[in-house]
Order: C-alpha cells, then sequence, then structure tokens
C-alpha cells in the first residue's frame, strides 16, 4: 500500500498512492469529511442525508460517485445502517494531531478546519472543538519553548497570539513570564495591567491564576541565583530513539553520581539524545542543568583539556574564576565540592575517552557523557551504542524535516533513507537540502545520492564525509591504513584472517586492530569475529585509497578468497583434480580448514564475499581469479543448491577464460557452467559440455574428459534415455581408471549403480555402489560417501530390506553431518522421515521431518518455513524445495494439520515437476491421494493415486508399484455405509 493522506486542518487535500485526487466541491466532500471525521466507523445513511439533504438515494448516489473520485476500491465500504472509510487514524490529519508532539503537530494545521468542504454544520459541529485542541497544542509547545530558554524568540510570537486570541488567559501569562525572562520587567507589568483592565472592562472578571502568577513573578523580581541551564535547545523533529531515551532516562542516581555514556559512529545522533534526555530530565534537577562540548571530535578546535573543562563548569555553578585553582586536582575537588549539594546534571558531549572525562565526574548528580569512543573504562551505570534508525524511524525524520506533503512517493522515500544509511546526520542534511529546493522531487532526491552520496550529503558547515574525516584522523598509521584498505573488499563484511591477508599480518594482530576500529565506531560487528562498514563508512573508506596502494590490495583480497576456496574444495572433495594457481600472496595467516566440517563452515560464512569476488576480479580484469574462484567454488555451490548463484558465477568464468585465450581453462569453465544448467529446465547444459568434451580431447584431458561424461550421462538418465547414459558412466569409468583417479572412478561407478537401480536391477545397482563407497571411504570423501550411503539405503528399500534401510540411512545422517553439509542432511532426514511413516512409526517419521525442517531454516538463516521455501525457489534450487516442502509435508501429516499437509505436498510435486527429477514423485504423489481422501475429496484424491501408480511404474520397483497401488485402493474403495 503507498501513501495515504486526507487533510482536513485546513483546505481539503487527498494524496492516494503518491497521487493527489481532486474531489469536486458539494456533497462529496461533505460524505467524505463524514466520514473521515469517523474513520473505520459506520456513519448512518439518515445522518448523511441531514448533512447533505435529499434523500437516501441522492446519499448513494453521491457515495458512488466519490468511489469513482478515489479510485481505490474497497476503501469506502457500504456496512449494513451507513457507509465506513477503511482508513488508518494516522492517515487523517484530524485524528494524527493529538498523536504527536506539540511541533509535529502543530505542521499539520494548514488553516481553519472544513474550510472548503461547504457544509455549515460540519464547520459548526466540530471546527471549533478543533480550533480549541489546536491552540491548546500550540500553548503547550510556547511553555517547551520557555523552558527551553527560548524567551527572546517567543515575544514576537506571543504578542501576535494575543491579538488574536485576546480572551487566551494563558498565552497572556506567557508572554508576561517571556518578557519577565528576558529582563524587561517594565514591559511584563505594562502587559499584565492591559490584560487585567480588558477583562474588567470586557467581561467583568479578575485575571485567572496563571497570569496573577505571572504578576507576583515579576514582582518579587526574585533576586536569588538563578539555577543554570546551560543545555541547547531540544529539537522538535526527534524520531525514534524510545529505547534508548528511556534507557537514559531510567539512570536517575540515588545518593551517587550516576553516569550514562552514549556511543556510536560519527552523526548517529549522540548529541541529540543526549539532550532530549536532558530536557526531559532538567525538572528532577532543578539546580542546574550544565553543558559542556569537550570539541573531540570538532574540526578546527582542539579538544578541551580537563583543565579548561572544569573551569567553564565552576564558573557557570557561580565561582569566580580567581577562585578557582590552577591544578587539575584541586579544580576537580572543588568541582565536587560544589556539585555536593546540588541536584544537576551535566552533559559531556562529544568526548574522547575516559581520560578527558573522569576527572570532571562529580560525587553525585547525573552525567551523561557522548562519545564516538567506547568508553569500556569509565565505570558508567548505563552503556548505551547507538545503531542506525530503523527504517521507519528515518522516514519519520526526513518527513518531519521537509513536511509531509512532499513524502508522496513512498518507494523514492524509502530510496532516499536507505541511501543516507539511516544514518540521522546524513537524513538531516538530505532533508535540508530538499526542503530548500521545492523544484525537486523525491526521485530527484534519490537520482543524486545515487550518483554520488557522500558528494551530496553536505549542506553549509554540515558533511557526512567532514564528519567522517575527524574520526579517520585521530587513528594511528596503522589503523588508518586497515581502515582504507578495506573500503576495497566487494562483500558485506569480512573476518580478521580476510584482514590479516590484506595487511599482511596475523589473524591476532589483525584482530587487535580491528577491534580498536570498533571502538571508535568506524566498523561494525553484528556476530562474533564478522566485522562489516556502514554503507556510508565504506564508501569514505574506499575513497581515501591511495593509487599506489591499490592494485596489490585487490590481488591480496582475491588471493586470500581463491587460496582458501581452494583449500576447502579439497578438503571436502580431496580427490577432485588441482590445477595450477593464480595466487600471488598466499595469505600469511589463513583459517584452519582442516577438515571438511570446517571447510563447509567458511564457505558457508563466505559465500556472499566469494561470488563478489568472483565479480571483483571479473570487472577489474583479474582473468585467472576469475575462472578459477568459481571453479573452486563448484562442488560446495551444488551441495548447496545454489543453482542461480552458480549460472551467474561460471557464465563470468567462462568470459574470464575467453579473455585469457586459455583453453584449459576455457574447457573447464564450459564443464563448470554446463554442470550448472543441470538443474535448470531450458537451460540446455549439453551445448557447454560437448564443446567441453571435444577440448579436452584436443588438449588430452584424459580426467576431464571423463568427468563430462558423467556429466552427459546424468542428462541422458534424467530425460530417461538409459542406454546412452549407462554408455555415458560407463565410458567416464574407463577412463577414470586408465588414469588412475579413484575417486572420480567411485562417481562413474555410484551412477552407473543408479541406473541399475532405475532399470529395477536392485542386485548390480548395490554392487556398484558399495563399490563406491569403499572407495569413496578410503580416500577421505565424506561428502559423496554420504551420498553413496543414502542411495545404498533406498536400494535396500526397494529390496524390502527395512533394517539395512534404516541402518544406512543413519550412517549417512553421520557422514553428512561430518562433511558439515547441513542440506545434504537435512534431506536424507527427509528420506528417513517417509520410511518410517512407510513402516508404521509416525513418532520417528515426525521427529526426522522436523529435524530437517530445522537444518534449513539454519542452514539459510530464515526462521521461517514458507520463507525458506521461496528463498529456495528463488535461488533456483529445486531439489532444496522438493526436499523440504516434501518434510514439512510429513510432518504436518503427522501432526492431523492436513490442509497445511496437502499445500506443502503440491509444492513438493510442483517443484519436481520443475527440476524434472524423479525423486519422490510416487511418494509425494500417494500422499497427496491420502491426504485429499482425508480432506474428503474422493475424486482428486483418486486422481493423484492414479499418477502414483504410474509414476511407480516408471521406476521398475515393485515395491513402490504395491504401496502406490494400496493407496489408490483406499482412495478407490466404496465408502463404509453410515
Amino acid at each position: 500500500m503507498g501513501v495515504r493522506v486526507f487533510r482536513l486542518l485546513g483546505p481539503l487535500d487527498v494524496v492516494l498512492d503518491g497521487r493527489r485526487v481532486h474531489v469536486p466541491p458539494g456533497k462529496r466532500r461533505v460524505v467524505l469529511a463524514a466520514l473521515l471525521l469517523r474513520a473505520r466507523q459506520v456513519v448512518g445513511v439518515d445522518e448523511l442525508v441531514e448533512l447533505v439533504g435529499g434523500t437516501r438515494n441522492a446519499v448513494q448516489t453521491t457515495v458512488g460517485r466519490l468511489r469513482e473520485d478515489l479510485g481505490v476500491p474497497g476503501l469506502v465500504r457500504t456496512q449494513p445502517g451507513g457507509y465506513l472509510i477503511d482508513v488508518e487514524p494516522d492517515e487523517v490529519d484530524v485524528h494524527l494531531f493529538g498523536r504527536l508532539e506539540p511541533e509535529r503537530a502543530l505542521a499539520l494545521w494548514r488553516g481553519r478546519p472544513f474550510a472548503d468542504i461547504g457544509s455549515d454544520r460540519l464547520e459548526r459541529d466540530h471546527a471549533p472543538a478543533l480550533v480549541e485542541r489546536y491552540l491548546a497544542v500550540l500553548e503547550a509547545r510556547i511553555e517547551q519553548d520557555l523552558r527551553a530558554g527560548r524567551h527572546e524568540q517567543l515575544v514576537p510570537e506571543l504578542r501576535t497570539l494575543t491579538r488574536q486570541h485576546p480572551a487566551r488567559e494563558r498565552m497572556w501569562a506567557q508572554l508576561v513570564h517571556a518578557l519577565h525572562r528576558c529582563g524587561r520587567q517594565a514591559e511584563a507589568l505594562r502587559t499584565y495591567e492591559e490584560v487585567r483592565r480588558r477583562l474588567a472592562d470586557e467581561l467583568g472578571v479578575d485575571p485567572g491564576r496563571d497570569l496573577q502568577q505571572a504578576h507576583q513573578q515579576v514582582l518579587r523580581a526574585d533576586n536569588r541565583p538563578r539555577a543554570r541551564n546551560d543545555l541547547p535547545g531540544d529539537i522538535a523533529d526527534f524520531a525514534g530513539r524510545e529505547e534508548d531515551l528511556a534507557r537514559v532516562l531510567a539512570a536517575v542516581p540515588s545518593g551517587c553520581v550516576a553516569i550514562t555514556a552514549i556511543d556510536g559512529m560519527a552523526g548517529i545522533g549522540k548529541t541529540t539524545l543526549a539532550v532530549r534526555a536532558a530536557h526531559r530530565l532538567k525538572e528532577r534537577f532543578p539546580d542546574a542543568q550544565l553543558f559542556v562540548d569537550l570539541h573531540s571530535h570538532t574540526e578546527g578546535v582542539e579538544p578541551r583539556t580537563p583543565q579548561d573543562a572544569l573551569l567553564a563548569l565552576l564558573t557557570a555553578l557561580g565561582v569566580s574564576a580567581k577562585d578557582v585553582p590552577d591544578e587539575l586536582d584541586a579544580r576537580a575537588a572543588l568541582w565536587r565540592a560544589e556539585m555536593a549539594h546540588r541536584k544537576a546534571l551535566v552533559v559531556l558531549d562529544n568526548a574522547g575517552g575516559a581520560a578527558q572525562v573522569r576527572p570532571l565526574l562529580p560525587g553525585s548528580g547525573l552525567v551523561i557523557v557522548t562519545s564516538r569512543r567506547r568508553l569500556v573504562d569509565l565505570d558508567a551505570a548505563h552503556t548505551i551504542s547507538l545503531d542506525v534508525l530503523p527504517e521507519r524511524d528515518a522516514l519519520d525524520l526526513l518527513t518531519s524535516i521537509v513536511g509531509p506533503h512532499r513524502g508522496e512517493d513512498a518507494a523514492a522515500m524509502r530510496e532516499i533513507v536507505r541511501l543516507c544509511g539511516h544514518l540521522p546526520l546524513a537524513v538531516r542534511i538530505a532533508g535540508a537540502r530538499w526542503r530548500t529546493r521545492p523544484a525537486w522531487t523525491a526521485r530527484d532526491l534519490r537520482r543524486r545520492l545515487g550518483e554520488q552520496r557522500l558528494t551530496e550529503l553536505a549542506a553549509g558547515e554540515r558533511s557526512v564525509a567532514k564528519a567522517f574525516a575527524m574520526s579517520y584522523e585521530q587513528l594511528t598509521g596503522e589503523q588508518q591504513r586497515l581502515f582504507r584498505l578495506l573500503g576495497l573488499h566487494p562483500g558485506d563484511d569480512w573476518d580478521a584472517h580476510l584482514a590479516a591477508a590484506l595487511i599482511g599480518t596475523t589473524a591476532n594482530e589483525a584482530e587487535r586492530l580491528l577491534d580498536e576500529l570498533l571502538d571508535v565506531h568506524l566498523v561494525q560487528q553484528r556476530e562474533n569475529g564478522r566485522y562489516r562498514f556502514h554503507d556510508l563508512l565504506a564508501e569514505h573508506a574506499k575513497a581515501g585509497v591511495l593509487p599506489e596502494e591499490r592494485e596489490e590490495a585487490v590481488v591480496r583480497v582475491l588471493d586470500h578468497y581463491l587460496h582458501n576456496a581452494a583449500v576447502a574444495e579439497f578438503r571436502m572433495s580431496p580427490g577432485n583434480p588441482r590445477i595450477p594457481s593464480a595466487v600471488r600472496y598466499p595469505p600469511f595467516d589463513p583459517p584452519p580448514l582442516t577438515n571438511a566440517r570446517l571447510a563447509s563452515a567458511w564457505l558457508d560464512a563466505e559465500r556472499r564475499n566469494l561470488k563478489a569476488a568472483v565479480y571483483l576480479a571479473a570487472y577489474q580484469g583479474h582473468y585467472e581469479h576469475a575462472w578459477q574462484l568459481p571453479h573452486h567454488l563448484s562442488q560446495f555451490m551444488l551441495n548447496r543448491g545454489y543453482g542461480r548463484d552458480r549460472v551467474e558465477v561460471q557464465s563470468l568464468a567462462l568470459a574470464a577464460a575467453h579473455q585469457l585465450g586459455d583453453l584449459a581453462a576455457r574447457a573447464e569453465a564450459l564443464k563448470g557452467l554446463g554442470r550448472a544448467h543441470l538443474a535448470r529446465p531450458g537451460g540446455n547444459p549439453g551445448k557447454y559440455l560437448r564443446e567441453a568434451l571435444d577440448l579436452m580431447r584436443q588438449m588430452g584431458d584424459v580426467r576431464g574428459e571423463a568427468s563430462v561424461h558423467g556429466l552427459l550421462g546424468i542428462i541422458a538418465r534424467e530425460a530417461g534415455e538409459l542406454d546412452e547414459a549407462q554408455d555415458h558412466f560407463e565410458r567416464g569409468l574407463a577412463l577414470m581408471r586408465q588414469v588412475g583417479a579413484p575417486t572420480g572412478e567411485a562417481s562413474a561407478l555410484h551412477h552407473v549403480g543408479i541406473v541399475h537401480a532405475v532399470r529395477g536391477d536392485n542386485e548390480r545397482a548395490m554392487a556398484h555402489i558399495q563399490a563406491a563407497l569403499a572407495l569413496l571411504e578410503e580416500h577421505g570423501d565424506q561428502s559423496r560417501a554420504a551420498m553413496a550411503l543414502q542411495d545404498i539405503s533406498f536400494v535396500h528399500y526397494n529390496l524390502a530390506n527395512d533394517d539395512e534401510c534404516i541402518a544406512y540411512l543413519e550412517r549417512s545422517l553421520v557422514a553428512f553431518h561430518e562433511a558439515g553439509d547441513w542440506r545434504g542432511e537435512a534431506f536424507a532426514r527427509t528420506d528417513y522421515a517417509h520410511t518410517a511413516l512407510e513402516l508404521g512409526r509416525p513418532g520417528k517419521a515426525l521427529e526426522m521431518a522436523r529435524r530437517a525442517a530445522e537444518l534449513c531454516r539454519t542452514g539459510t538463516g530464515l526462521s521461517d518455513d514458507d520463507e525458506v521455501l521461496r528463498s529456495l525457489f528463488d535461488a533456483e534450487d529445486h531439489y532444496g524445495e522438493l526436499g523440504l516442502s516434501f518434510a514439512l509435508a510429513i510432518g504436518a501429516e503427522v501432526e492431523g494439520r492436513l490442509r497445511d499437509a496437502a499445500r506443502y505436498a503440491q509444492w513438493c510435486a510442483d517443484a519436481i515437476a520443475r527440476s524434472g527429477r524423479r525423486w519422490a514423485g510416487d511418494r509425494v504423489l500417494g500422499q497427496l491421494c491420502r491426504l485429499h481422501l482425508a480432506l474428503g475429496d474422493r475424486e482428486t484424491a483418486v486422481a493423484f493415486g492414479e499418477r502414483a501408480v504410474r509414476a511407480a511404474e516408471g521406476l521398475c520397483q515393485p515395491r513402490a508399484v504395491a504401496v502406490a497401488q494400496r493407496i489408490l485402493a483406499t482412495a478407490t474403495a466404496p465408502a463404509a455405509p453410515a
């Protein structure tokens, strides 16, 4: 839903989905206003008849035409006895007015309500109350300004308001207060006398309590020392931070000093939060509210010394400068003595560190410290590290600056705050520039930010880049170098090993530097061991890279990922052939990828970075890296089902190989791209694989030729061409044996065994897959061994060897787990769930189905099963879709959630159709038959049962046919007599 705005506080204004709607004057406006006044409540037809005159039919006609004007189906609804408008109260300014703080509420007021509605009754019944609310809010805002010390600015405004509303005694009292606090006592007394006479002459009454109190305060001319308030003015457009503000407000001391330390990156809003909290708390600290800027990050200003800050604080309390001692300790002691009997709060803004702050701490009261550095060595009662604003709060801040009328393009507004990184300073600068350029639209600002963000995020003395530069300049040389070079990292986050490779040091030393950058908020850490930049800081860091260091740094990043991807591939698939490496700078301290499980975990953590590194290599001309990285990632991406990503990176690999003119690289890239297209309907993998086969034969690459035969065999097998498939697999097997490649031989044996299983020859299938398993276990290929164990269990199922089937499934679960292959484990558990259900063990089936779904949620980082399925669909992981949806269907069926089970089973059937695979086809069709029968749809159940039988017959497995026929027989059996 787009932006919807209805304005009645002034001329009628309607904005729907970014378009301004014209409602013609007359009855339609009256009806719309009446409905909006009671948003989401029924307004009776008789009431509308009285408002617009005429008949019920006339009202019906008017509503119909209003619906046409608005052009949003369902917005105005017919209800029993009347009509309602389906809008949120916050979308109507009349209702929103009472929910906002005074400054923002007053911004909604554009003139007298219902000014152009044309209804004397609406104006008579509602406008006076709204005007009264407006004036009350206006008085509340003025009261805030008086408390904030804005007396001089208020005097002209209050003179105007008292002329316009001469009977508002509170406004007169506020004017008397403002004049008095400006030191204009004579004017204050004359003003009081003027209003006193007017009240007596015109109304015959004496001034009320507010006016009398204001008069008495002037007369007393209070000579006692005034409470000192040095706080900057609170801002009207404060947005969000409710939880952070509550934490600061909770830090009220009882007898001793309470310290709240607020830290965060430049521009995050630390000072704004501190000042807002101080204003909220000043009534509880009436003796003094002091504010000192310590200037640790102020351009062109030296940081304030503790001695200088103490002098400012003491003189603010009325201590004569000549009575302030020179020594730091003596000044600090005098400061504590002066504060001992005061209820006071102190804001120490822009601190550089605990050493600067510690001498300034009193013995009692409340101290709020802001700093870009985490003050870990300061004994603070509360430490608050500010993050960027949530999108909603960032949008609120932008709207409060530019006005609601500029925010009609919701998508563009969201993109603006995203380009600002949700950083309050950036949003404020962007909003200020937009506000002063009436000709700009939201899309204009979005375009400009998209072209040159840091350049656009500057206005007058305020600049995001300058704010970042101040933080950068206070770093050591080694910290600056690491910060700059990390700007060249192409991905979202990194670890200490990447940082170590970038600057040629150990991971421990790199981690120390990263933690120092973390302490000053120049990097972020969302999870332990992983660091990242804020978007704008990443851009700033990259802009600071020196020309002479750029090329080497990029190569070091690429070498880090290429070296570790090659090691990870070897750990996961130890029998894969090696290729000459393009690495120039081997990582000094790489991650310990000592086994398949650690290798898989590293690849999972770095997946997006690895993909980004391929793009970086391709676009910057590092073509060897650009084809070798996808080569080493191929098996991992296959195991994880990253279909779309595989095609993307393998396409880049092929282009890079073409640029190099390297036939071996081109052959491998063609094979990789063909393999990536295997699971994509219409992807034509054979085209790439046949070209790869020709090149490998031309170069005499026998093992490469053997592996391509294996892939061509898969294409033939999935197409049902079993003779052609077996020929490819057996030719590949012979070639693997010829070159002495045992794990390649095992893969070919495995595939030959599957062909035998598809033909229904289970004994030969078992022999071949068992031989493959022995080779894989001998050579430590855990991942492929796990797949072989899973397929052996399937053959045992076909042979009705149920105990052996379960035993091999359990072995496969252990092997997948040890290999770090959560996805393989998940789908082996799905096999187990179905088998347990078939064997009459629903409890075990439910346990396995739930664990399978849990593994998929954990592996994808998503918490909702439907979201996981959609992500698998988007990634073109159709095998993953069918595996997870089948597990969810089994779990839901056992739990009795039959409609959910049917929905997931249908998703599984659709995924089977998308993938072109036969796996689980008969099983899920049989399940759909059972489910629809249980749901009372016998006709649909029978249709699915018949399809299940045909699918089982295609497998040439008597047990599968018998199971499907039994399910169909249940569906077709005559219903039992009632």
